[in-house]
């Protein structure tokens, strides 16, 4: 498992399969660089070693019933709010943890959903449209405490992309959202066909008490612990033979589509950088 400093994770991986690992499960966004992460597959391949991304929200039951659902609508319009419970003081903090920014670490999650569902690339993107407004996208500086530093990034963005294919998606991601994340699926008019919610029923009430019974924890961990249990356990089934087809295993990221949501984040941060200035 590897799940250091994104900078440092290359070096890692190097080290990991010259002592001989087999299998490698590897923290998004894996590398800075498309180019280093490139490098990174190329050596897997060559050693013959597979290589798990640590992309939870592809594993999240609202996900998955988002993307089935959306499969049964011919033309629809899927959009996905992802939520952090974070308090505004602590953004800071959160940036220091997260260098490479929020749309290559939080928001990364949501486009490898896109990547894996609903083939967008960052070379088929025929619009991008960013929601400007200061309620859905607005970027911050803040001052690094240890080395008194000034460092940007977005506390929340939203934006819509359609595909040369027809695809219509759009993700908003907020720092300071809440608890509750949610996706819809609309028609192309825009009325809302289904929604589904995460954490509900059971999973909610069981975060509410462990949020109040351990105030110490990043909200983060206890809020998506399910998800986090589920990718890894899909990880070691697959890993102990207990997937049958020898492929990566359900709605798991391979290094190879890595690359891609990596390329799809720097084509997202470009656009977004250019208009919330």
């Amino acid at each position: 498992v590897l799940a250091g400093r994104t900078a440092r994770n290359p070096q890692y991986f190097r080290e990991c399969i010259g002592l001989g690992a087999t299998h490698i499960y590897l923290e998004p966004p894996g590398s800075a660089s498309v180019g280093e992460l490139e490098k990174m597959s190329n050596l897997a391949n060559v050693r013959g070693v597979q290589v798990f991304m640590g992309y939870q929200k592809t594993c999240s039951p609202y996900i998955e019933r988002t993307v089935a659902f959306s499969r049964s609508i011919p033309k629809c319009h899927v959009f996905f709010c992802h939520n952090e419970n974070y308090f505004k003081e602590d953004l800071h903090r959160v940036l220091n943890r997260h260098p490479e920014g929020m749309i290559r670490s939080m928001a990364s999650q949501d486009l490898a959903v896109l990547v894996t569902h609903f083939e967008v690339t960052a070379t088929n993107v025929k619009v991008f449209k960013v929601n400007t407004n200061q309620l859905f996208s607005a970027k911050q500086t803040f001052c690094n405490k240890a080395n008194g530093n000034e460092v940007s990034d977005f506390s929340r963005v939203a934006f819509k992309i359609t595909t040369t294919n027809g695809r219509n998606v759009s993700v908003m991601a907020d720092r300071c959202g809440g608890k509750v994340s949610f996706a819809v699926v609309k028609s192309i008019a825009g009325k809302e066909i289904k929604k589904f919610v995460s954490p509900d029923g059971d999973s909610a009430s069981r975060i509410d008490d462990e949020l109040k019974r351990d105030t110490e924890m990043m909200h983060q961990f206890t809020i998506e612990g399910e998800d986090y249990m589920e990718l890894k356990r899909r990880v070691v089934d697959s890993i102990l033979g207990r997937e049958d087809d020898g492929k990566s295993p359900k709605s798991v990221i391979s290094i190879q589509d890595g690359i891609e949501v990596l390329r799809l984040s720097n084509y997202c941060a470009k656009e977004i950088e250019s208009v919330l200035q």
